[in-house]
C-alpha cells in the first residue's frame, strides 16, 4: 500500500532535456532537477545523466521507484522504447532494465505524454471530468486520450499519437520518415525552421539586431518575446504554428467530444501572444455542439506534468501486478 511517506523518482525523457523530479503517491515535490539532453546519439552520456539525477534524490530520501515518460513509441509491458524520432539512440532499447541494474530501484517506463495524462488524472486538470484529451508540445507533438478516468492505450500503446497526423501531403521530413506530420508544423523546431526561412528569403525582423546576426542564437523564446512586442515576422511565425494547433484540437473537438482538452508542455508558454488567435481559430472549425461542451486549458503542472506522473507511476506499479488501467 502507497502512502505519504513512499518517495519515487519521476524522469520526464524528451528531445531537448530530462527532467527528474522527487514526488510522493500525492504528486508533491520535494526535488526538481533539470539538464539538458545533449547528444541524443550517444546513450552512455544521457543514461549517466538520468543517473545522476537518480543519484541526486537519493542522497536526500529513501526512493522506492523510479518511473520514466520517455518520448517515443514505448513497449511499457517490456519496459523497451521501440523507437523515438528525436532521441535517436533510443530503438529497441531496454531503458527500464539498463536504469534498473545500474541504480537496483524498481523501473517503469511508459509514453512521456501518457505519464503527462496520468499526473493530470490524478493531481492536475484532469482530476474531476471522467474523459480528456492532453496535448502537450515541446521538441515534438503528443497527446493521450483519456476515456472513463482511464488511459486510452489502443493495441500497440500508440493511441493519442497526433503529432504524426498527415496534415500537408509531401511536406517537411518529420524526425519519424515520413513527411509532412503536425509535429514538422506547430513543434518548437518548426517555429524556428519557419522563421529562418523567411529570414533567408529577405524578410525584415527586430530578431536579427537583438542577435548582431548570429542566427544560432535564435530560438522560440525569443522569437515569442518580439511577438508580444509587435515585431511582425515573430507573430506570423507563432501564428503559422498555431492555425495547425487549431485545425488539430477542432478535430479532436469533433472525433472524441471530449468534457476537456489540457494543453501543456515547454513550447505552450511561447505560444502566448497567439494564445486567443488559438481559441479563436477553434471555435471556428469545430462543431458547434461538442465545441460548447469542451473545456480547453491550460496545464497547472507545467513542465512537471510528465515528471509528476512518472513519479506517481512508478510508485503505484511496484506495489501492483499488472496494468493500472
Amino acid at each position: 500500500m502507497n502512502d505519504k511517506s513512499e518517495f519515487g523518482i519521476g524522469i520526464d525523457l524528451g528531445g531537448t532535456k530530462i527532467l527528474g523530479t522527487l514526488v510522493d503517491i500525492t504528486g508533491n515535490i520535494f526535488g526538481k532537477v533539470k539538464f539538458g539532453i545533449g547528444d541524443t546519439n550517444d546513450s552512455n552520456s544521457v543514461i549517466k545523466k538520468i543517473v545522476n539525477i537518480v543519484e541526486n534524490f537519493k542522497s536526500t530520501q529513501k526512493v522506492s521507484s523510479i518511473g520514466i515518460g520517455s518520448a517515443g513509441f514505448v513497449d511499457y509491458k517490456r519496459g523497451i522504447v521501440l523507437s523515438s524520432p528525436n532521441i535517436k539512440f533510443l530503438n529497441e532499447f531496454p531503458l527500464a532494465e539498463e536504469i534498473k541494474k545500474l541504480i537496483n530501484i524498481e523501473t517503469f517506463i511508459d509514453n512521456d505524454v501518457k505519464m503527462g495524462a496520468f499526473a493530470e488524472l490524478y493531481v492536475g486538470e484532469g482530476r474531476n471530468v471522467n474523459d480528456f484529451v492532453f496535448i502537450t508540445f515541446g521538441t515534438g507533438i503528443g497527446g493521450a486520450i483519456v476515456i472513463n478516468k482511464k488511459i486510452v492505450r489502443g493495441f500497440d500503446n500508440l493511441a493519442g499519437e497526433i503529432g504524426h497526423l498527415t496534415l500537408v501531403e509531401n511536406g517537411y521530413l518529420c524526425g519519424c520518415g515520413k513527411r509532412g506530420h503536425f509535429e514538422t508544423l506547430s513543434s518548437g523546431p518548426a517555429i524556428r525552421r519557419y522563421f529562418l526561412e523567411q529570414v533567408s528569403f529577405g524578410r525584415k525582423t527586430k530578431v536579427l539586431e537583438s542577435v548582431n546576426g548570429d542566427l544560432s542564437l535564435i530560438d522560440v523564446p525569443l522569437i515569442s518575446e518580439f511577438a508580444e512586442n509587435g515585431d511582425e515576422l515573430s507573430i506570423e511565425s507563432l501564428n503559422y504554428a498555431m492555425h495547425y494547433i487549431a485545425l488539430v484540437v477542432s478535430y479532436v473537438i469533433d472525433l472524441l467530444n471530449p468534457e476537456k482538452i489540457i494543453l501543456g508542455g515547454g513550447l505552450l508558454e511561447g505560444l502566448e501572444p497567439v494564445y486567443q488567435n488559438l481559441l479563436d481559430e477553434i471555435n471556428e472549425y469545430a462543431l458547434d455542439i461538442p465545441l460548447k461542451s469542451v473545456d480547453i486549458v491550460k496545464s497547472s503542472l507545467g513542465e512537471n506534468a510528465i515528471s509528476i506522473g512518472a513519479g506517481i507511476f512508478g510508485l503505484m506499479k511496484k506495489n501492483i501486478t499488472g496494468d493500472l488501467w
